[in-house]
């Protein structure tokens, strides 16, 4: 495909919103995340992602992350094309055994635990008791090594507060209450 990205040079040509890609070398999967241009201590939804990217014995897997136009991951065709290029020409594995070849293809995670958490409360419509709460908040688990640092505990570090509510179809409905309460869509 001619007009996919250059994956890696520093100044795209591309204007719009961007999504991060973060590819596993040893799971061999793609991980899709929100952008994010904050400190890196801060990035607490990318934290969250490499937890569960280790070895039985802590030692982290091996990855790269790459920033993207959301515009070429919305396309089918060039959303392979930066999948071939990215991947150097696609899965291997367990991919095998999928006749749809789908076996690798990216997830977004925070949704797709979004969307489970909706289905077990039935699908509201109104909105949602446990939204926002405490229970609810993407936090990783490096409280510990973040002390040793000298940085403060995840639940307490500035930048964004981020609930796995943010990814449910009810966030749509609990934002646009919320406007209309402040009186935003009135004429």
């Amino acid at each position: 495909m001619t007009d996919a990205p250059l994956i890696g040079s520093r100044e795209m040509q591309h204007k719009g919103p961007l999504i991060r890609l973060l590819r596993c070398m040893v799971c061999n999967s793609w991980e899709e995340l929100p952008d994010w241009d904050g400190a890196v201590e801060e990035d607490f939804l990318l934290e969250v992602i490499i937890e569960k990217h280790k070895f039985p014995s802590g030692e982290p897997h091996k990855g790269k992350l790459f920033k993207i136009p959301m515009s070429y991951w919305a396309d089918r065709e060039k959303r392979k094309a930066v999948l071939d290029q990215l991947g150097g020409g696609g899965s291997i594995g367990l991919d095998a055994l999928d006749p749809d070849k789908s076996f690798y293809e990216s997830k977004m995670q925070f949704s797709e635990d979004a969307m489970t958490c909706w289905k077990s409360k039935l699908k509201p419509t109104d909105g949602c008791a446990e939204y926002g709460t405490p229970e609810k908040r993407i936090l990783p688990k490096t409280a510990v090594e973040r002390k040793e640092l000298g940085l403060p505990s995840p639940k307490d570090a500035p930048g964004p507060k981020i609930y796995i509510c943010n990814f449910c179809p009810i966030h749509s409905v609990v934002t646009t209450k919320a406007r209309n309460k402040q009186g935003m869509y009135d004429k």
